[in-house]
């Protein structure tokens, strides 16, 4: 791995809000760890894209007489165990189906390695689906709710 490769992965770790990246291989190992940016005591924030899911698939397409697909999907930033509120046993949800939410709303908790970061809205809607259970393992990418 060249310097140019590094400075790529860099950019790539930080697009996705990455906070430690670990490789290694026959030649060599690399361990970068990325400063923690509004660290708020045990709790920051972690700004979620929305992936809007109009382009056609080959479900969409099949389907193109319904009314067009306006969903979007609000995707996990980062792994770890997701929480619908900020404690690990469930009294009241941060966020139910059915709910209106705005941009930079709280929509629920991913604890890794043991801080609890904020999730946090980047588009506005009506959440139609959750996801992923409360407490549940999720993965890099993985998509939590659905909005309209």
């Amino acid at each position: 791995m060249d310097l140019k490769q590094i400075e790529q992965t860099l950019n790539l770790l930080k697009s996705y809000g990455a906070k430690h990246f670990r490789y290694s291989d026959e030649d060599m190992e690399l361990e970068l760890d990325l400063p923690l940016s509004q660290a708020q005591g045990h709790t920051q924030e972690v700004n979620v894209p929305t992936v809007n899911t109009n382009q056609p698939t080959p479900q969409a397409e099949a389907s193109n007489e319904e009314a067009e697909d306006t969903s979007k999907e609000v995707r996990s930033q980062m792994i770890g165990t997701f929480y619908l509120q900020d404690e690990k046993e469930l009294t009241k949800p941060v966020v139910k189906v059915g709910d209106k939410i705005s941009e930079g709303d709280i929509i629920g908790y991913v604890e890794a390695m043991k801080v609890m970061n904020e999730v946090k809205s980047d588009e506005s809607g009506e959440i139609t689906e959750i996801l992923v259970d409360h407490g549940e393992n999720i993965e890099h990418n993985q998509v939590i709710l659905k909005l309209k």
